[in-house]
């Protein structure tokens, strides 16, 4: 079987239970979106990176509401990720990161860079009345 679409909602918590949880349910529906082990690993790396960051930046480390709609489209496959919470300006995300020191090997803020560089490219947009749609698609087959 292969699956076209699929989405997903859950309420998680700011815990590793609870998010592996949904992570392992949306990796079993990225294996019947495609069988392209580059492709299965990056998608569940980017749900797994924007699920952490709408729970630790979206909701300030409370429980919140995710959704994850995953599409393959021919040869592409589209990944979106929403969440009701504080919002990002997308001005203030630096896609184009670049570490050139230690310093700036520092932990946070690499997953919009990495997934940016990655894909064919990651939009942030509003989700009205509140949070954050981040979106990004990828080739197939997966060659990053």
């Amino acid at each position: 079987m292969t699956l076209n679409k699929f989405s997903v909602t859950a309420d998680l918590d700011y815990s590793p239970e609870s998010i592996d949880s949904f992570i392992n349910i949306c990796e079993g529906l990225i294996s019947c979106i495609t069988d392209d082990s580059g492709a299965r690993y990056f998608l569940k790396t980017a749900v797994d990176e924007l699920s952490v960051n709408s729970i630790q930046h979206g909701y300030l480390k409370k429980s919140g509401e995710i959704s994850v709609c995953i599409e393959r489209c021919e040869n592409k496959i589209y990944l979106e990720i929403a969440d009701h919470g504080i919002g990002i300006d997308p001005s203030e995300v630096n896609f184009n990161r670049e570490a050139q020191t230690e310093q700036d090997l520092q932990p946070n803020g690499w997953a919009m860079a990495i997934l940016n560089r990655i894909s064919n490219g990651v939009s942030i947009r509003s989700n009205h009345p509140r949070g954050a749609i981040v979106s990004l698609s990828i080739n197939l087959p997966f060659n990053p």
